[in-house]
């Protein structure tokens, strides 16, 4: 369990003595020859009670971790609300049974952590965290041994690829770093895919395949990793690789909406045409009937190939005549 962030930031500041072998070599020595088991912790107390309990049976809580950095962290939490509560903390670094030097604290904050940077030191076998929780003439140690084999925190994966291919996300990556000599079955992976997915873990892979992957969507694919449960070392998370952002590109479209685009298209620049352009459209889907002049209608009347150029003649007048009768006017008397 991470109590705190592991790199030199610290919680509370601790004044931190390193104290030569020479001067604390009866006490280290004491301590690294004792016979503590790795993953218990030795609990003692002013009534001469001394047990040897589960990690996650102990009320307070602290770890050390090793992370790809070099970097050993060790951190605890006290909760006590008790002001008069004093606090050291001692480490002590053993090869064997063999002290090579410690870190001391005298009065330690209740919640704090140390880190060391061991790049310039040689790793030791085992490190010894030894916590003193005293008030008045009351006390009680918490005394944990870690073998540093087994604190180093994994690397994210390496070289995570991540890609969409005939509608899928294709992703594959290489094992983490470690100092250990681990087999890629040893290894627990979280994935996360962004907002559109939850996260998947699996184990002893190095590729998935996420169907139906969303062609709208862009996918930020991240990964961290631990070692399974059947492989001996630090059961806490790496930290979250750096995003691999994938996105389905431009021209990459679905075939529906090729399909769809192909016949739509046409179809609506055809009907714009057709609203442009109605009446010329209408003249040549349906054409007038053609009507000749009268010249052509009476060369067509004749059946006279050789008049095909004179005008036909005018049309003949008809005459109205009129007649008048005149009568003779009557001279005889009537009685």
């Amino acid at each position: 369990m991470k109590l705190f962030p592991a790199h030199p930031t610290l919680w509370a500041t601790l004044l931190v003595l390193w104290v030569s072998q020479s001067v604390t070599e009866d006490n280290n020595l004491d301590v690294c020859q004792e016979d503590i088991d790795v993953g218990l912790v030795r609990v003692q107390d002013s009534t001469a009670m001394e047990d040897h309990v589960e990690k996650t049976d102990v009320e307070e809580k602290f770890i050390c971790l090793l992370y790809p950095t070099n970097i050993l962290n060790c951190s605890w939490s006290f909760d006590t609300s008790e002001k008069d509560i004093q606090l050291s903390v001692h480490m002590s670094f053993c090869d064997e049974d063999t002290a090579v030097h410690s870190l001391y604290n005298s009065s330690a904050e209740r919640v704090g952590s140390v880190s060391l940077d061991l790049s310039e030191h040689k790793m030791h076998h085992y490190v010894i965290l030894h916590l003193n929780m005293s008030q008045h003439n009351e006390w009680k140690t918490y005394t944990d041994k870690y073998d540093m084999e087994l604190l180093e925190v994994l690397s994210p994966p390496q070289n995570i690829s991540a890609s969409i291919k005939d509608g899928a996300l294709h992703i594959t990556w290489d094992v983490p770093h470690s100092r250990s000599d681990f087999s890629p079955r040893c290894f627990t992976y979280e994935l996360d895919m962004g907002d559109q997915e939850e996260t998947k873990i699996f184990t002893d892979k190095q590729s998935y395949t996420e169907p139906n992957a969303d062609p709208s969507s862009t996918y930020k694919v991240r990964m961290r990793t631990v070692l399974a449960d059947t492989c001996h070392g630090s059961p806490e998370w790496s930290d979250w690789s750096q995003a691999v952002t994938v996105e389905q590109s431009a021209y990459k479209l679905n075939h529906v909406v090729i399909v769809s685009i192909s016949l739509g298209l046409p179809m609506i620049l055809l009907a714009m045409l057709l609203l442009v352009c109605h009446q010329r459209v209408s003249k040549v889907l349906f054409p007038p009937i053609p009507r000749p002049p009268a010249k052509y209608k009476y060369f067509l009347e004749k059946s006279d190939a050789f008049n095909f150029f004179h005008p036909a003649p005018p049309a003949k007048t008809e005459e109205e005549i009129t007649e008048v009768e005149e009568t003779e006017p009557n001279t005889e008397k009537s009685f």
